[in-house]
This record gives C-alpha cells, sequence and structure tokens, in this order.
C-alpha cells in the first residue's frame, strides 16, 4: 500500500471561504485548494505552491486546523493535513487539477448547504471559524 501525504488550505477572508471548483460527471462540485507533497518538500512549501498553482494567490500558512484520512482506490491510503492560511498577495494560477472550472468564494452562513467535498468537512469548518472547539484528528470522514 502507498500512503501518499496531501496538504489542503482553509483560507477564509471577509467570512468567505476560498474554494475551487470542480466539475465532472456526477456534478459541480468544491473543494480546498491544495493537493500531493512532492518528496523532499516542506509541507508549508507544498500548501504555498498548491495555493498558487489553483487558486492564483498567494498565502501564508498558518496553523494545523485538521487531518484527515483516506482511502482513494485499492492500495492507496492518502492523509490529508488542512492549515490555516492567509492571502498576501496574488499570483497566476498556473497548473489547476484536470476537472477545474476556476474558484469561488463561498459565503460561511451558506457553507454547509454548499457541495464541498467531504460533506462533513463543511460543519467542521463552520464550528471552528466560529470558535467551537473541534478534534484535529477527522479520521476518515465522507
Amino acid at each position: 500500500m502507498i500512503i501518499r501525504n496531501s496538504v489542503k488550505a482553509i483560507i477564509i477572508q471577509d467570512n468567505k471561504l476560498l474554494v475551487t471548483k470542480l466539475q465532472d460527471e456526477d456534478g459541480m462540485y468544491y473543494l480546498l485548494p491544495g493537493g500531493g507533497q512532492e518528496v523532499g518538500e516542506k509541507m508549508h512549501d507544498t500548501v504555498i505552491r498548491e495555493c498558487m498553482e489553483e487558486t492564483g494567490f498567494v498565502v501564508e500558512v498558518q496553523e494545523l486546523m485538521f487531518i484527515r484520512e483516506c482511502f482513494l482506490v485499492p492500495g492507496i491510503h492518502r492523509v490529508e493535513m488542512m492549515f490555516r492560511c492567509h492571502v498576501i498577495g496574488e499570483s497566476q494560477m498556473t497548473n489547476m487539477d484536470p476537472n477545474q472550472l476556476g474558484v469561488e468564494w463561498i459565503d460561511m452562513d451558506q457553507v454547509e448547504d454548499e457541495p464541498l467535498f467531504p460533506a462533513e468537512l463543511r460543519t467542521r469548518i463552520k464550528r471552528s471559524h466560529s470558535n467551537m472547539e473541534q478534534p484535529v484528528y477527522l479520521g476518515e470522514i465522507h
């Protein structure tokens, strides 16, 4: 089995969450910006790189918020680390995901009604934004 580290950015600004907008055969959905850590790359550097590639924003990485595990296809175990980030500048999107349509800012008051994947993360992010204590380790959430 291959274990793959992945990082995600939780960027909330003006009560809005930055997400990547994607489309597949099942319809439109949102993901947090982020992606796979490369060999020899520090997690903070991965978050910065992935945010620039997928969103066009330069970010400052802050604290670790959540850890999630998932099993994508047989033989791949992904561990996602989600960091709170703050936008500090702009760049150009250079490497959007294959199904990515662009980026959007979704209202935190409506985040639980949006197609953010994984679905359970919607409540976790909203509760954290409301300063409600949340566990860091989420396990395998869907």
